[in-house]
């Protein structure tokens, strides 16, 4: 499709049309010449008019535009699976896994060859991620074994989709026993389906090997648990893990959790029984736990071989407990005591932590006279790590006050403001210099004037139920399969505070089902805030809920203290993670601060690995950006391993930091062989809207066949227009056009004497 349009200057017709009257008006006015003969001055004026024609049609920026479709290639992507669990020999003839799809996959190299010149097709081989191998001539590039450690086919998937960024997908055709197995993968199976079927790619799944009958093969195993834990002394946490059961429905599974001190002396905390109704099931099983000693732990979720298991060693998972000492304090500024209940529970929620210290100013609202009261010098001597506002009107603080809090949040300390009818906006905070600490927005109109009538459009009528956001340690109040059911148990809120805005950088992690937010999270400086629109907590303590009211508002204290899960050493080290399979690779930081906490930049380091039975291995380090980078490859002894690094300054020690991690005993490829062709037509189901299908293995033939014969669209649109003068051909054309016009008009004239 072609056709003609203009690009005007200035987008203006107008202009254009005014311009062009102009030129031809001057024409008309040009000085008589009446000894000059009427041809010579016609052919004067038609050069003038040439010139002017020229410099219409150059404004008028005539454009040519054309529109074409030309092919664009596809490419069709084959992903084998390479891993350990592809070498059981469960095929047809005793042939292995890796060996059927060898076969596969040579009987249509040909097929494969042949799809056409816009159809490209790229191989690639996967275990723990996807690499491309050569198809050349027809041949696909075996590798000679499948001995990959792990199978992660939902971060492959990931792999495969990035690499190809830009192209048009014809498909994907996985071939595997369709098992996950991997200790963390890095993308879930669901998430890189569905990043298919956005893509509008089709995955077509064929499955290699026999399913195993679960009512047939008797396990239960630890499947997931975190590898490490920070936690407050004498503050509730919660140890959840998942446990899957197989072949043992209707059966109760008894699970311990076990607490191993320094020492190596052990002891049972808890021992929950749970129970499958299904051949095959994961349930998950949370521990809840209070800690009464600082120190250094090892947490263990285990469970007891049972009749008839054949692999025990996938029967628990090790953890690491960090349990700190406490000593946080608490300033907490209220303008309401005696029709307030809000102060009264959280105030003895606090008292409850050993940890925690709380110190409560009233500043009495109906005594006004004495306002604003100055609170610089106890904020300064009492080093406050967290500072909360309750239902307190600005005037009631000093202008120095509100600075110097604002400054000390910059700084890195924690602010909270709770809702009520003298705070954020009804309170004028809009006019201090907590206006930029604060996540939300502030309209300047905003204010509730004492003794009037509280105005509506500052605040949001109840009932008011609260639920999370998202995940998020602050609103993490139950074990995380029950969390949200904790909040649905919980009285709502009477009413809450109308937000104006939030701010670009904040988070709401707290909303009603109207979706009003109620927790709102922001940083400031260094410093974090939060914006806390209801005050009617009090009401879970008094409803039976003062466990769930308790750990809430000490989340929050320790989270606006930074103290969720930080640890403070003058030597440290930092682990990726702390449970590792055997033969892993993975590297370490480790550095040296001062007591201010600056980084001691001109510290030397030294470090060795003590493996289980107690040998040392030194370990080569690397300057890093703020310490040193160490490398370490675990060997096959499955065990507690100690990285030890020392930092030393002019040959003296400065101290010594520890990093411990486990060597799991666990050989997931081979521990449960079980082929899942239900995890593979699931998977393909999900692109089952762009043609994605699960076909069998002596199918494939006939899927090649079909992506011949049904070819993804592969022509696309491309326009080009020509704009007059636009190249520097036309350009300079245009020029010498307007100059030769021009040029010869003034050489006529001064040869016939009109000049």
């Amino acid at each position: 499709m072609s056709g003609w349009y203009l690009q005007p200057t200035f987008d203006s017709l107008t202009v254009v049309f005014i311009t062009a009257v102009i030129l031809v008006a001057l024409l008309a006015i040009a000085p008589s010449f009446a000894s000059t003969t009427e041809r010579r001055r016609g052919l004067i004026a038609l050069l003038r008019f040439g010139a002017i024609g020229l410099l219409v049609l150059t404004m008028l920026r005539p454009t040519w535009l054309t529109t074409t479709t030309r092919p664009q290639t596809a490419t069709l992507v084959v992903m084998y699976d390479v891993s350990q669990s592809m070498s059981i020999p469960d095929s047809s003839a005793g042939e292995t896994r890796y060996d059927a799809v060898q076969e596969a996959l040579k009987g249509v190299q040909s097929d494969l060859a042949s799809l056409g010149q816009n159809i490209e097709v790229a191989v690639y081989a996967f275990d723990s991620q996807a690499e491309r191998v050569a198809f050349e001539n027809g041949k696909i590039a075996f590798p000679q074994d499948a001995a990959g450690r792990f199978t992660d086919i939902g971060s492959s998937l990931d792999d495969v989709v990035r690499q190809m960024a830009g192209k048009k997908l014809a498909g994907v055709v996985l071939l595997s026993d369709g098992a996950q197995r991997v200790f963390t993968p890095r993308v879930e199976l669901q998430r890189a389906a569905r990043d298919l079927a956005r893509l509008d790619v089709p995955l077509h799944t064929l499955t290699f090997g026999q399913a195993i009958d679960p009512s047939q093969a008797r396990d239960v195993a630890v499947k997931t648990l975190a590898d490490q834990f920070t936690v407050f002394v004498k503050n509730e946490m919660v140890v959840q893990a998942a446990i899957h059961i197989q072949g043992m429905a209707n059966r109760p599974v008894p699970v311990q959790l076990i607490l191993e001190n320094e020492k190596g002396e052990a002891t049972v905390i808890d021992t929950k029984r749970i129970q499958s109704t299904k051949d095959q099931e994961t349930l998950d099983v949370g521990f809840r736990f209070t800690p009464q000693t600082p120190g250094q732990y090892k947490l263990t979720v285990a469970i007891e071989p049972q009749e008839g298991e054949l692999i025990s060693k996938n029967n628990r998972l090790d953890a690491y407990l960090n349990v700190l000492s406490g000593g946080l304090k608490v300033l907490y500024v209220e303008g309401r005591v005696l029709d307030r209940y809000e102060q009264m529970y959280l105030r003895r929620a606090i008292a409850k932590s050993a940890d925690m210290q709380i110190d409560f100013q009233w500043l009495d609202r109906r005594r006004r006279d004495q306002w604003p009261v100055d609170l610089t010098k106890q904020m300064e001597e009492g080093k406050y790590d967290v500072f909360i506002i309750g239902d307190l009107d600005s005037t009631a603080l000093s202008d120095s006050t509100l600075t110097l809090l604002a400054k000390q949040v910059e700084e890195g300390k924690g602010l909270m403001m709770q809702g009520g009818f003298h705070t954020f906006g009804a309170g004028r905070y809009q006019r201090t210099p907590l206006a930029d600490v604060l996540p939300i927005t502030i309209n300047r109109f905003e204010g509730q004037d004492f003794d009037a009538p509280i105005r509506e459009d500052l605040h949001v009528a109840g009932p008011l139920a609260l639920h999370p956001t998202k995940p998020h340690y602050l609103t993490t109040i139950a074990v995380l399969t029950e969390n949200n059911n904790a909040w649905q148990s919980l009285p709502p809120m009477h009413g809450a505070n109308h937000f104006e805005g939030i701010k670009p950088r904040a988070q709401v992690l707290l909303e009603t089902n109207r979706n009003v937010p109620i927790l709102v999270a922001g940083e400031y400086g260094l410093g974090r805030v939060l914006a806390f629109a209801v005050d009617g907590t009090w009401q879970w303590a008094s409803f039976g809920k003062a466990d769930l009211h308790k750990r809430f508002w000490r989340q929050c204290i320790l989270w606006l203290a930074k103290k969720e899960e930080l640890e403070r050493r003058d030597v440290y080290v930092e682990l990726p993670q702390r449970r590792f399979p055997p033969q892993s690779q993975f590297t370490f930081n480790a550095g040296a601060r001062d007591a201010a906490g600056d980084v001691i930049a001109d510290a030397t380091f030294q470090a060795s690995l003590i493996a289980p039975d107690g040998s040392k291995t030194n370990v080569r380090l690397a300057p890093g950006d703020e310490g040193v980078i160490g490398t370490v490859e675990t060997g096959d002894t499955a065990g507690d391993y100690m990285l030890e690094v020392t930092a030393l300054r002019d040959g003296k020690a400065l101290g010594v930091g520890n990093g411990r991690f486990f060597v799991a005993d666990q050989d997931l490829e081979l521990a449960d062989p079980s082929a899942k062709p239900s995890q593979m037509a699931s998977l393909a189901a999900i692109t089952s809207s762009a043609g994605g299908k699960a076909w069998a293995a002596e199918q494939l033939p006939e899927l090649i066949e079909m992506v011949k014969k049904s070819p993804p669209e592969t022509e696309i649109e491309v326009q080009t227009k020509w704009t007059w003068p636009e190249s520097a051909r036309d350009a300079w054309l245009n020029l010498i056009l307007v100059v030769g016009l021009l040029s010869g008009e003034w050489y006529l004239r001064k040869k016939w004497g009109m000049v």
